[in-house]
């Protein structure tokens, strides 16, 4: 396709010379060039401002926020139905101390030993895990809800 400039329709361009017209096709490459990377940017700042706001981040402005903890296993109060209940002890850094948390431990919680899936009823009480945990605040409480829980665990010499 030929860029015609203003005034011109397709008769007078097609008579151009053939160094105009090789002028013209370094604008066109210009041009396209130019457009190509001023869209990769914007698709690249598209993509950052995705990944920086996503679920693993802090979502305060939607009522809750996603903390990721590592801690001691003290209790574990599992249900018929898998859920239940898990409290860790972990270091609060903007208490300055260990503090005591428990979160609510749903069946869709994650839950891994070693890499491999699991169940609640598979921690256990003094381990260490790391976790993620969805903190909601409702009125003037807060609800604690466990979306991962990793535990590693030494194994065993040939085992």
């Amino acid at each position: 396709m030929i860029a015609l400039p203003i005034g011109e329709h397709y008769s007078t361009a097609h008579h151009r010379s053939p160094d105009e017209q090789r002028e013209d096709s370094k604008e066109r490459g210009i041009m396209t060039r130019a457009w190509h990377r001023i869209s990769g940017l914007l698709i690249h700042s598209l993509l950052i401002g995705l990944v920086t706001a996503g679920p693993a981040c802090d979502n305060k402005d939607d009522g809750y926020e996603i903390l990721q903890l590592e801690g001691k296993v003290e209790a574990i109060t599992v249900k018929p139905d898998g859920s239940g209940e898990i409290t860790v002890l972990y270091f609060s850094e903007k208490h300055g101390q260990e503090i005591s948390g428990a979160g609510v431990v749903t069946k869709e919680t994650e839950i891994t030993i070693n890499g491999v899936l699991a169940k609640l009823e598979d921690v256990r009480e003094g381990e260490r895990i790391r976790g993620e945990v969805r903190v909601e605040r409702q009125g003037g409480e807060k609800k604690q809800t466990v979306l991962k829980i990793y535990v590693d665990r030494a194994t065993s010499p040939g085992g």
